[in-house]
């Protein structure tokens, strides 16, 4: 190779050494510069979301602590009304009827329930108008994400305010 090499006239020597530097570089920057650019990209992005949810949750918390404190009195469950009954109308009220899966009780005051491909924003909503209109609250909760953004599984385990 290196006879070969010598063998060369000093110009053709010099185009082949230049095309062979201007070969590394290129393999360089498609192998090494350019995943690693992108993948710096993608994770500026992500935190850029990351930041901006963070900032909407907490708006978010500040706002239902206002209107919790703005409702004056605690909500309650209907006189005669089960914990059961309330849990399954007010899920089926917010378009929840298909996701909903089970509801069974649990002690005297709690009931568990699972949800199956529910939007997550709803059960939100429903959860919170369960907090603010029966006076039932969330003890334990457990979401999994499901296959269609936004979708998600959920186990739960929900407490009438003390009827």
């Amino acid at each position: 190779m290196m006879a070969w090499l010598q063998g060369l006239e000093p110009r053709e020597r010099r185009l082949l050494v230049l095309g062979t530097v201007a070969l590394l570089v290129m393999f360089f920057y498609l192998v090494a510069w350019e995943p690693l650019a992108k993948g710096v990209e993608a994770q500026r992005h992500q935190h850029q979301q990351q930041t901006a949810l963070l900032h909407w949750m907490e708006q978010s918390t500040a706002e239902a602590k206002r209107l919790r404190a703005a409702t004056g009195r605690p909500a309650r469950l209907a006189r005669g009304q089960s914990l059961l009954a309330a849990v399954d109308r007010t899920a089926r009220s917010n378009q929840l009827g298909d996701a909903l899966k089970r509801v069974q009780p649990d002690g005297d005051n709690q009931a568990r329930v699972w949800l199956e491909g529910a939007s997550f924003d709803r059960i939100l909503r429903w959860l919170d108008a369960l907090e603010q209109q029966q006076g039932v609250h969330v003890v334990n909760s457990v979401f999994e994400a499901g296959e269609e953004p936004g979708r998600v599984d959920a186990r739960l385990v929900l407490a009438s305010g003390g009827e």
